[in-house]
């Protein structure tokens, strides 16, 4: 018989997450035994929860088999918005999260080392007509800049990737790229900023809708009408 080894690998899963399991902060995995360093992937918004957290979504199996390769044994999953969302984001409604930025801005961009700990940014190009996505996104980046100046932010790429696709999704990189080599390279923060800020300025400001005239119901007099009538019969009397 052969000589066999063993090797154990241990998957740690922590969520940050509202008591109601109605919001999650940021999503944790670390693969204890595997060397490398951290990550942390700014996407659109949540799927796991408390009670779901031991299922992974198609995201977190992506992102696991390419681990090792990025050069990760752990990351950290924030978002735009902290609001779990089981299907697509709608945008109807939608506004700023500020709990979660404030989040993003004091629990973990404070606490990163920017010059070995890398943030990767990874929403992808969904609602990029939305304003308060957008506005989310330029919030994060001036975060960033306010706090850590010109360091880096990262994004994944792999070859025969089209350089156009900016901060592309992990899920997008699952489909397309799922057996080809993941890299990270830096994200063009100051062109997207300026892009950011210049689709704000486009934004045509409401039109305030005119005030629906008072209906009058068929059969139903015009009580003023009416009054002046009565005071009219009143007085030839």
């Amino acid at each position: 018989m052969q000589k066999v080894i063993e090797k154990e690998n241990v998957l740690v899963t922590r969520i940050s997450a509202s008591p109601d399991g109605s919001r999650t902060y940021s999503l944790t995995k670390t693969i204890k035994g595997l060397e490398g360093g951290k990550g942390i992937f700014v996407l659109l918004y949540p799927t796991r929860t408390i009670e779901n957290l031991h299922v992974e979504d198609s995201t977190n199996v992506h992102l696991l088999n390419h681990m090792k390769e990025l050069g990760l044994s752990e990351y950290i999953i924030v978002n735009l918005f902290s609001t779990v969302t089981q299907s697509k984001l709608s945008t109807r409604g939608i506004v700023l999260d500020n709990d979660n930025l404030s989040f993003v801005k004091d629990k973990i961009f404070k606490g990163l080392n920017p010059l070995e700990d890398k943030v990767i940014i990874a929403w992808g190009n969904s609602h990029q007509t939305s304003k308060i996505v957008n506005q989310a996104k330029l919030e994060v980046l001036k975060m960033w800049k306010e706090m850590h100046g010109d360091t880096a932010l990262y994004q994944l790429t792999a070859d025969n990737l089209d350089k156009d696709n900016v901060g592309v999704h992990p899920l997008y990189m699952g489909i397309r790229f799922s057996n080809a080599t993941w890299r990270l390279e830096h994200y063009p923060t100051k062109d997207v900023m300026v892009k950011l800020e210049e689709a704000k300025k486009e934004i045509k400001p409401e039109v305030k809708a005119k005030p629906i005239p008072k209906l009058q119901v068929v059969g139903e007099k015009n009580s003023d009408t009416a009054q002046k009538k009565g005071s009219q019969r009143g007085k030839r009397q």
